[in-house]
């Protein structure tokens, strides 16, 4: 049977491209080898610049098409690969049968797009759509026009309706995890998980049409180690898909995976579970092998779906980085200890510093995710969860919250009419829970906050010369001949002086005429001003320097 595996576009500010591999599809085909597979990866294409929604035009305050500035947020809105017309032209036509990952409810509409298409353009397809919005939401797509849903883990479900297919067989009753309409009833079938995951084999990356992925010009690939994570953060929805028990593959089949990969190329690794390292045991022996077979190959080693603070040491982040890994990704979440309990957050604030310094300490770059505007979470406790992350040595990555369906925190927010109307507005970028106590102005003062302090946490390792900028009649005069990683720099500084001289939060447009015109942020002024009157410090993550507030002013006082 010719089978299609498709990865739909999304559309957004941004994308992180490298988190784009279909590693879902990519492990569904490899169970496919019967069958003549294709991958068509929509999303693998140039971003084209686009409208946004209308919805997001309360945005526009905020995310400015010709933001120059250094703490600036978005720019402008993406379609992020093929437009309509070119997924017209590209659908295979001689195939039927069409496996499509529906990850997200926020893209949801997009999803929803594209089994249009491909509905009114091969009239006797057949759609199936699985991942995450699937599994939790399958009526929306089967309404939507898709004839099934796999929900949670797809391998075993899909061969069984591929055989149910071949043999002419309508009875899906027996199929695991799987939705769809019999007579005008939706029919949904109990749902399994995997519990032998040696036993299904490993992504595959030569599936007809599979692009190559590359990370600093290194051939790249998704692994998974494990499934499930038995934490149960109440804004945290991956038991939808792969439930609540944690299973692992064995060190010696991911090392065999890791081995076969490494032979066609790849040297670059991502290690996408959601709770990596969650048996310590195990993530030791994993790295040991690693070290051990392929110490040769110069390996990139990655976990930026996030590494579980709780369980790492000492010895295992000295073996991470001997193996190859060059930077940890930590969720804190929040400081607060009220805060991590009411979430049910696995681990406490003092082990998370630990384990920043720990991984500092053992030449590893770490970067510290929160997350604002959690429901019940003060302006001021969001603003002093930033400067706590500020005075440790990593790199603040803030987040804002975003809706996810079957989530505890959104069937709270459901409760208390909270919700927006359209899916789209669920996402992080357009802050969809605004409230008087913390509403979108709130939240993007606090994100050009976390931008302002990891700038500021670079001054220690930079050659800074004064008189390489100029402040006048509201433009800015940066000193000629200068390189575009020194003109972000200086343009970061004159900014700085503005702020701190008159205490208001400034950016620029993009340079015209030899200067940057001054541009006023919309910026709520009473955070700022706390900002701008509480004593902190910052902590360089490379050199582990610290650099007060008095001291940056005097700093910048060098510059007239």
């Amino acid at each position: 049977m010719k089978i299609c595996l498709i990865q739909p576009p999304i559309e957004e500010y941004y994308s992180t491209t490298i988190r784009n591999v279909p590693l879902g599809l990519l492990s569904i085909g490899a169970t496919l080898d019967r069958h003549e597979v294709t991958l068509v990866d929509l999303r693998n294409s140039k971003p084209i610049p686009i409208e946004p929604p209308t919805e997001f035009k309360k945005l526009s305050p905020f995310y400015r098409p010709k933001d120059a500035s250094p703490f600036g947020l978005y720019k402008r809105y993406f379609r992020f690969g093929f437009r309509d017309e070119e997924i017209i032209q590209t659908l295979p036509r001689k195939t039927k049968i069409f496996c499509i990952s529906s990850m997200f409810t926020s893209y949801s509409n997009i999803v929803k797009n594209l089994i249009r298409l491909i509905k009114t353009n091969i009239s006797d397809s057949i759609i199936i759509c699985g991942g995450s919005h699937a599994s939790g939401n399958p009526e929306d797509l089967i309404n939507s026009g898709s004839d099934f849903v796999i929900r949670g883990e797809g391998e075993s479900a899909l061969i069984k309706l591929l055989d149910h297919f071949e043999n002419k067989n309508s009875d899906y009753s027996k199929i695991p995890n799987l939705t769809w309409k019999k007579e005008n009833s939706l029919c949904s079938n109990p749902q399994i998980y995997e519990q032998n995951l040696d036993s299904l084999p490993f992504a595959d990356y030569s599936i007809t049409g599979t692009p190559k992925y590359f990370i600093n010009k290194k051939q790249h690939a998704m692994i998974m180690i494990s499934r499930g994570c038995p934490h149960r953060c109440q804004f945290c929805s991956i038991h939808q898909t792969m439930g609540y028990k944690y299973r692992t593959r064995s060190v010696e089949n991911v090392l065999l995976e890791m081995e076969s990969k490494i032979q066609l190329g790849f040297r670059s690794f991502d290690f996408e579970d959601d709770h990596f390292g969650g048996n310590i045991k195990t993530t030791n022996r994993f790295l040991d092998g690693v070290i051990e077979k392929f110490s040769s190959y110069d390996l990139s080693l990655q976990a930026m779906n996030g590494i579980t603070a709780s369980n790492l040491d000492k010895k295992t982040i000295l073996k991470m980085k001997k193996a190859g890994f060059s930077a940890l990704n930590l969720a804190l979440v929040s400081p607060s200890e009220r805060t991590q309990k009411d979430l049910n957050r696995p681990f406490g604030t003092d082990k998370f510093v630990k384990t920043v310094n720990m991984g500092v300490q053992a030449g590893l770059f770490v970067t510290a995710y929160l997350i604002l505007g959690l429901p019940g979470q003060t302006t001021n406790d969001a603003l002093d969860s930033i400067l706590f992350l500020a005075k440790l040595p990593c790199l603040i990555g803030p987040s804002f919250f975003y809706l996810v369906p079957g989530t505890e925190t959104f069937n709270k927010c459901q409760y208390e009419n909270k919700i927006p109307e359209n899916p789209i507005c669920f996402r992080s970028t357009y802050f969809p829970v605004s409230t008087e106590n913390f509403n979108r102005e709130h939240a993007m003062t606090l994100f050009r906050i976390c931008r302002i302090l990891n700038f500021i946490k670079k001054i220690p390792e930079t050659d800074y010369q004064p008189g390489n900028f100029q402040i006048e009649d509201n433009k800015i005069y940066l000193k000629k001949d200068l390189s575009g990683k020194e003109s972000h720099f200086y343009l970061g500084l004159a900014l700085l002086k503005l702020l701190f001289n008159k205490k208001k939060l400034y950016g620029t447009n993009k340079k015209q005429s030899g200067f940057y015109p001054i541009v006023k942020e919309n910026y709520s002024n009473k955070i700022l001003c706390k900002f701008l009157d509480t004593d902190w410090q910052v902590t360089n993550p490379i050199t582990n320097q610290n650099l007060s507030k008095k001291h940056l002013i005097e700093i910048l006082s060098d510059f007239s």
